[in-house]
């Protein structure tokens, strides 16, 4: 049974303080990511002047998050959660430490660079299922929803911030600060989270799961998905869009910004800004509206078509007002697609599974990330950057309506909250059958 708390609330009435302080610091560490990533993109452009480098070095990075969500996600089902919080953060740390040590004395190597970013980028594989399964550790069911709007409003300034820091940071004053940015937001996030009791994350689970091994979990985690067919084929729908958004966002709009109009850095961030606010907007006032008025299997085939049109607008118009707009749809996109499916996941798998299956379908979706960041060498060199960019959007249009074809999709979406509690267990107790 989900635990609940009283207390302050920061503004946000029936969410824990302590789910928003954990929260909060997320928000910091996502934004100091984003400071890394792009000065990473503008080091390694400035010192190679090699789009291939950057392509790879992306890809590797990517692969890595990929592979450590299904291979690391059973930690959190099996371990204390906040204990494997706190560890990741401190590793963190010392990784942007030492981002910033290379940057300082101008020590920019390809394979030092990359291998860092790959430990950081699986730290981040690591912890973005908790973020997630934490919730009933502060939350009831019937708040489920509503924390994991607020865990979108936190993310959607940490996008919205993060982008202005950024490129601000390297336009005026150097690659180096911006990977300061990054590891004085780990630091503070990381004294935050030192702050929750321990006790908190305690799994409470009975013998069965805390003997299993590693391997034994990692395959029921994709056993669980393989028989939930409704998480299955989302899964597959997320994979093939997120070949196409990944590569979008990390290697298309550095590229297109740099190379096709010829803008300052600070545009990147303009156009992330525009996406943050969507995603605020997004998270905190209109999909509380919409799921009032449209059922969500409608909202999250909206969102889909709303991303899919953001691609689209960026390759075929060149208005420095009507993309931003698109970038901000794009980001209310994300919301109408990530708010509905993550509350009614968390809420019809048994807790035990919980951390294994975020963990499992986000591997899922975004196993096709390295494989677009590898496949835009080549489209590039073929179609152009723009062209590229228009063909993957309509990619993503044509996705965006199979999500009607899914099994039982409908059934569970326009379930209640209060009614989905084990509701997959019920509907496929063959998936969880040992």
């Amino acid at each position: 049974m989900s635990a609940s708390f009283s207390g302050i609330t920061w503004g946000f009435p029936g969410i824990d303080r302590r789910l928003l302080k954990v929260q909060f610091s997320f928000l910091l560490m996502v934004m100091g990511g984003r400071c890394n990533q792009l000065a990473v993109a503008w080091w390694a452009l400035q010192e190679t002047g090699s789009a291939l480098y950057f392509a790879n070095m992306i890809a590797c990075s990517i692969a890595a998050e990929v592979l450590a969500k299904p291979l690391l996600g059973w930690l959190g089902d099996k371990y204390n959660k906040i204990l494997i919080i706190k560890l990741a953060s401190w590793i963190s740390l010392l990784t942007a430490l030492l981002m910033v040590v290379l940057s300082a004395t101008g020590l920019f190597n390809p394979w030092t660079v990359g291998a860092l970013m790959m430990i950081s980028s699986a730290i981040v594989g690591v912890r973005d299922p908790l973020q997630a399964s934490i919730i009933p550790l502060f939350a009831d069911d019937d708040k489920v929803s509503l924390a994991f709007r607020t865990k979108s409003v936190m993310s959607s300034f940490s996008i919205l911030l993060g982008p202005v820091l950024a490129s601000g940071l390297i336009y005026g004053f150097g690659i180096t600060f911006a990977f300061a940015a990054d590891f004085f937001a780990i630091l503070i996030a990381g004294a935050l989270i030192a702050t929750i009791p321990n006790h908190i994350g305690a799994t409470g689970q009975g013998g069965k799961t805390s003997g299993a091994s590693g391997f034994s979990m990692i395959y029921s985690g994709f056993k669980v998905v393989y028989g939930v067919k409704v998480e299955f084929y989302l899964a597959i729908i997320a994979m093939l869009i997120n070949f196409a958004l990944f590569p979008f966002f990390t290697i298309l709009i550095p590229l297109y910004v740099k190379d096709v109009i010829q803008y300052p850095v600070t545009y990147i961030g303009l156009l992330d800004s525009c996406f943050g606010l969507g995603i605020l907007a997004g998270s905190y006032k209109i999909i509380g509206w919409l799921t009032e008025r449209i059922p969500r299997d409608m909202c999250v085939s909206a969102g889909f078509a709303l991303l899919g049109c953001n691609l689209v607008v960026v390759g075929t118009v060149s208005s420095s007002f009507i993309v931003p707009a698109a970038f901000f749809c794009g980001g209310v996109g994300l919301m109408l697609i990530n708010i509905p499916t993550s509350a009614v996941r968390l809420l019809a798998t048994p807790k035990l599974h919980r951390n294994r299956i975020f963990a499992t379908v986000s591997f899922l979706s975004a196993a096709a990330s390295p494989l677009g960041s590898f496949a835009m060498n080549t489209l590039i060199a073929f179609l152009g950057v723009a062209l590229t960019i228009t063909l993957l959007g309509v990619m993503v249009l044509l996705l965006s309506l199979l999500v009607f074809l899914v099994p039982d999709f409908k059934t569970f979406m326009r379930s209640q909250d209060t009614q989905l509690n084990d509701a997959y267990l019920d509907k496929y107790p063959e998936a969880f059958a040992h």
